[in-house]
C-alpha cells in the first residue's frame, strides 16, 4: 500500500471518531470540527504539493548536495581506521548569512500560492462560523488536530508494523 493512500486511511478513520464524537455534541460541534478537518487537510496537502514541487526542482536542477551521510552505508566492510575517524563530525555554525541563504531558496515553497489559498480558506471558514455565530473553539480546535493527530499515528503504527 502507498504512503498516500495509507495517510487518507488514516485522516478518514480520524475524521469518522471525530463525526462520532460530534453527533453526540450537536450539529455546530459537527459543523465546527468538519469546516476545521477540511481546512486542515487542504493546508496539509498544500504543504505537500509546494514542498514536492521544491524539491523536484532543486534536483532538476541538479542543486541538491551530495547527502553527507552517504559514507556512512556505502561499504560497512572497510577498516575500523576509517570508522574512528568518522565517529566525531564537527557541527559548524549556520549563521546569518547561512540562514537568509537557505530563506532565499525556500520561500517559493513557502509562500506558494496552493498554501496561501488554504490559509484564504481557513481564515473565511473561520469568519462564516463567527458571522452566523456557531464558532466552538474547543470543536474547531479537535477538527484542525485531526490531520496532524493522524500522521502522528500513522508514523507509529507503521514503525510498529500495523498496517
Amino acid at each position: 500500500m502507498t504512503t498516500t493512500s495509507r495517510l487518507v486511511r488514516f485522516y478518514l478513520f480520524g475524521d469518522v471518531l471525530v463525526v462520532l464524537l460530534s453527533l453526540f455534541q450537536g450539529g455546530d460541534w459537527l459543523l465546527n470540527t468538519q469546516m476545521a478537518f477540511v481546512c486542515s487537510l487542504l493546508i496539509t496537502l498544500a504543504s505537500f504539493r509546494s514542498y514536492h514541487t521544491f524539491v523536484t526542482r532543486r534536483v532538476d536542477a541538479g542543486l541538491i548536495p551530495d547527502d553527507k551521510f552517504d559514507k556512512f552505508y556505502e561499504d560497512d566492510k572497510e577498516e575500523d581506521d576509517d570508522e574512528q575517524e568518522s565517529v566525531a563530525p564537527s557541527v559548524a555554525k549556520v549563521g546569518f548569512k547561512q540562514s537568509f541563504h537557505n530563506l532565499a531558496l525556500s520561500y517559493k515553497s513557502a509562500l506558494s500560492l496552493y498554501r496561501i489559498f488554504s490559509y484564504g480558506v481557513l481564515f473565511l471558514a473561520v469568519l462564516f462560523l463567527i458571522r452566523h455565530d456557531t464558532l466552538d473553539a474547543v470543536a474547531f480546535f479537535v477538527g484542525l488536530s485531526v490531520v496532524p493527530l493522524s500522521s502522528f499515528l500513522s508514523v507509529l503504527f507503521v514503525k510498529k508494523g500495523f498496517e
